[in-house]
C-alpha cells in the first residue's frame, strides 16, 4: 500500500511540475498620448484623457512594472497606470531596444511600456517576432499586447480609442 501511494504521489508530482513551471509574461507596449509642440512637450488635454483611458483599459490587469522613456509626454502617459497599480515608473532608453527587450523577456510578470512612434512598434516587434511598421506621427491609438508563454509569443493589436 505504501508503494502504491508513493508511486501515485510521484506521478502527481512529475505531471504537475511542468505546469507549475510555465513561464508567462505579458507586455503592453503603447506610444505616448497626444502632445503639445516643442522639444520635450507635455500632453494636450486630449492626451491626458487618453493616458487616463489607457489606465482604465488596464484596470482589471495586474501590472507588475511600468516603464517609460525619460520625456514628459511618455512619463505623463505612464503615470495614471503606475499610480493606479501602486508601482513606480521605471526609466529605459531607446538607445538599445534589443537589450531592453532581452531584459523584459527575462522577467516574469505583466508590464506596461510607454515609448514613441518609432520605438513602440520596434519594441513590440522585438518581443513578438512580428514585424510591425512604424506609426504615423498622428497615430496615438495603437497599443500592442505581447504574451510570451514558455518562449512562444502571441501578438494582439489593441486600440485606445475613447471618443
Amino acid at each position: 500500500m505504501k508503494k502504491i501511494l508513493l508511486v501515485v504521489l510521484s506521478v502527481c508530482f512529475f505531471v504537475s511540475a511542468p505546469l507549475a513551471q510555465a513561464f508567462e509574461s505579458t507586455y503592453y507596449v503603447v506610444r505616448h498620448a497626444e502632445k503639445l509642440d516643442g522639444d520635450d512637450p507635455l500632453l494636450t488635454a486630449k492626451g491626458l484623457r487618453r493616458a487616463a483611458h489607457v489606465s482604465a483599459m488596464l484596470g482589471n490587469v495586474s501590472i507588475d512594472r511600468v516603464y517609460s522613456t525619460d520625456t514628459h509626454r511618455t512619463l505623463m502617459t505612464a503615470t495614471p497606470t503606475a499610480a493606479s497599480k501602486g508601482v513606480e515608473t521605471e526609466l529605459f532608453s531607446t538607445d538599445d531596444l534589443g537589450g531592453f527587450a532581452a531584459k523584459l523577456k527575462a522577467q516574469q510578470g505583466t508590464f506596461l511600456i510607454v515609448a514613441h512612434s518609432s520605438s513602440t512598434p520596434d519594441l513590440a516587434s522585438l518581443l513578438s517576432g512580428v514585424k510591425i511598421p512604424k506609426l504615423e506621427e498622428t497615430d496615438f491609438e495603437q497599443m500592442f499586447k505581447v504574451v510570451i508563454t514558455d518562449g512562444t509569443p502571441m501578438l494582439t493589436k489593441m486600440i485606445t480609442t475613447f471618443e
